[in-house]
């Protein structure tokens, strides 16, 4: 996918903007996958074959410098598509009827006759995306992750290997106190 670029859309351009001049940074906060290949347009508003829509699961503003932001989305539906367009959604200043903020394209990744990857109902894809934003406004985009972010995905991983580290602590200090018994008898 190295060869693929973001193509902005005008729609998330505009509320990008209106965020900035209110004062506010606009909020990365979704992903999705869809299943259809074309040529990406700036007037696009919605993907032309969305499958699955997840938060963001993690970020990485990896440069240092501001230029490009880097965001992690888990796909874990049992569905399976080829993975043909990727959309990047902003959240905007307008909430739904359910008080949740209305979702905005940003941009979207595609590619006539090009296959991104592939969903199966068995695998979770956690995808990873880099967005250069040298054309967007300094300081004018910020990531909203999700409640079920790449932290938590570690946590059985980070228990198993927290319990086998407090076990061999407890046998090296079991083996000290017999080795000091040793010594004094």
């Amino acid at each position: 996918m190295s060869a693929l670029t973001l193509q902005f859309t005008q729609a998330g351009l505009d509320a990008l903007m209106t965020a900035t001049q209110r004062g506010f940074k606009g909020k990365i906060s979704h992903m999705a996958f869809g299943d259809s290949d074309y040529t990406p347009d700036k007037t696009q508003t919605a993907l032309k074959g969305e499958k699955e829509r997840v938060a963001i699961a993690d970020t990485d503003y990896s440069d240092g410098e501001g230029s490009s932001l880097k965001i992690a989305g888990k796909f874990d539906a049992p569905i399976e598509y080829p993975i043909r367009e990727i959309g990047v959604f902003i959240e905007s200043p307008n909430y739904s009827g359910e008080g949740e903020p209305e979702l905005i394209l940003l941009g979207v990744y595609s590619k006539p006759n090009t296959t991104l990857g592939y969903r199966t109902p068995d695998v979770k894809v956690l995808q990873w995306l880099t967005l250069s934003l040298a054309q967007l406004p300094s300081e004018s985009v910020e990531v909203k992750v999700g409640v079920d972010n790449l932290n938590l995905i570690v946590d059985r991983e980070l228990a198993d290997m927290t319990l086998v580290q407090l076990n061999t602590m407890q046998r090296q200090i079991e083996q000290e106190l017999r080795l000091v018994a040793l010594e004094q008898a």
